[in-house]
């Protein structure tokens, strides 16, 4: 990167195991998870109806376009990879498009399927997206709805919505809470998430910047059609601390600083 700031963040994320030679899933697992996907799983389709609709060669050729991963799908025995550049490009170009929505007093929805790796940055984006002029949305704060075969809600931490039944929060691939949310109104102006939280979002034309993993390839198809999403492609789920380098890169874009 040619500016000095992003070349240390880059640097630090790598270092960090967010971007880089991936640390927490292992090539096989991610080539053959897209078969769920083509299966219409719904823990892997994140809620988008034409998510099954692609081979599975498409599908491995959007995930390399985003994340620099080889495309080939009998490539199953070598370490996965997301290309550092790749993860800058999506934190400016998420950034940038946070900043300029929070300058018009837009509204967004922020949520998280992963409160073990994401919580902490998106509270951090959140703070500084109401500081600079945005406004955050908790939609059916405090209500419960259906889910699975008990009831549960979607509370909200530092304005980011997390799964949650009573005492815990939880990890989740499926669209089913955002859907939930999305039964109120108004809709956001734009949504920014990940797993099933961005895929409802999507779905239903919102416009939305999607963290994606190297596992996740719905949002990767759904970028590949066209849809109104900003990918940024990280590992979702390391130590909450060693994301410090991407919500500070994210603050002073926001900010202007």
């Amino acid at each position: 990167m040619p500016d000095p700031d992003l070349a240390h963040v880059r640097d630090s994320l790598v270092a960090a195991g967010i971007t880089g030679p991936h640390q927490s899933h292992a090539r096989r697992a991610n080539v053959t998870k897209i078969k769920a996907l083509l299966e219409g799983d719904p823990g892997a389709t994140f809620g988008l109806s034409s998510a099954a609709d692609h081979s599975e060669e498409d599908v491995l050729g959007f995930m390399a376009q985003l994340t620099g991963c080889s495309p080939e799908i009998a490539e199953l025995d070598h370490q996965d990879t997301i290309d550092p550049d790749l993860t800058m490009r999506g934190i400016v170009e998420a950034a940038e498009r946070l900043r300029d929505a929070a300058k018009v007093g837009a509204s967004l929805v922020i949520a998280t399927g992963h409160p073990t790796g994401m919580l902490e940055h998106h509270v951090r984006v959140a703070e500084a997206y109401v500081q600079a002029g945005g406004k955050i949305l908790r939609p059916r704060e405090g209500e419960t709805f259906p889910y699975k075969k008990r009831h549960a809600e979607v509370r909200y931490v530092g304005g980011v919505g997390v799964l949650a039944d009573w005492g815990s929060l939880h990890h989740t691939h499926r669209s089913l809470a955002m859907e939930a949310l999305l039964e109120s109104q108004p809709w956001p102006d734009l949504v920014f998430a990940d797993h099933g939280f961005a895929g409802a979002a999507i779905e239903r034309g919102i416009p939305t910047v999607a963290v994606m993993d190297i596992n996740d390839h719905a949002l990767a198809v759904a970028w590949g059609e066209g849809r109104d999403v900003i990918i940024v492609p990280m590992d979702d789920n390391r130590r909450p601390r060693l994301y410090e380098a991407s919500w500070r890169t994210f603050e002073a874009i926001i900010l202007d600083r």
